[in-house]
């Protein structure tokens, strides 16, 4: 299964998350962006799809975030 992509970009003044892509809601917090982004990461985990949350600073760098701090990610070989 492929894993979903959850996004959160600055865009003017507004934080927008999106879903593979697809623009979902517009936030005027980072905080509040980034928290619908987990709360949909870990609804998509229990029901078996994975997904990643990943935030862009506005500096333009990119930082994943953990859907559940207590879970290991998974290890690359």
């Amino acid at each position: 299964m492929q894993q979903i992509a959850l996004d959160v970009t600055l865009h003017g003044s507004f934080w927008v998350l999106t879903r593979d892509g697809k623009r979902l809601h517009e936030f005027s917090h980072a905080e509040r962006a980034v928290h619908e982004a987990v709360r949909l990461a870990r609804e998509l985990e229990e029901s078996g799809q994975p997904a990643r949350v990943r935030v862009e600073t506005t500096r333009g760098k990119v930082i994943e975030v953990l859907p559940d701090p207590m879970r290991t990610p998974p290890q690359e070989h």
